[in-house]
């Protein structure tokens, strides 16, 4: 076997065991993604961003809302998605949408309605809408917030 044959065996071994490696890391860091729904993953990448704003416009500015409000909010949010995942009934999910709007009411209230602005109302009406939307509870077009909310 001549050095060049040599060589080339030798790259080709180590780009091989290189490549089955990075092929077993892609396929196990893809199957820790399928266990959040990309629905879920969805909703939690709106609501993060919608923390961030919120994060960032209480540093530019003086709210009477603090981190702690924020963190409710989110809280709020988030339990939300979760538990109307799990609803059996439209009257079901409805009843969790009139609580979940109720406590973002009065959170809001207790932030002198600063937390909850029009840029936020949209997101959070979104989040909302979409979640009902997606156990065919509404459509997209209906806001099944505005009954409840007084933000």
């Amino acid at each position: 076997m001549s050095f060049k044959a040599i060589g080339t065996f030798f790259f080709l071994s180590i780009f091989t065991l290189s490549y089955g490696q990075q092929k077993t890391e892609i396929k196990q860091n893809s199957e820790s993604v399928k266990s959040d729904s990309p629905k879920q993953l969805g909703f939690d990448a709106q609501i993060n961003d919608l923390k961030t704003s919120m994060m960032t416009y209480m540093e530019m500015s003086n709210p009477s809302y603090k981190k702690i409000d924020v963190d409710e909010c989110i809280k709020i949010l988030k339990s939300h998605v979760n538990q109307i995942s799990k609803t059996k009934s439209k009257s079901e999910g409805m009843k969790l949408v009139k609580s979940t709007v109720t406590k973002l009411n009065k959170l809001n209230e207790k932030s002198e309605y600063q937390l909850i602005e029009t840029g936020e109302r949209e997101i959070i009406c979104d989040i909302i809408i979409r979640a009902g939307q997606e156990k065919g509870y509404n459509k997209l077009d209906e806001d099944i917030t505005e009954e409840f909310r007084e933000w």
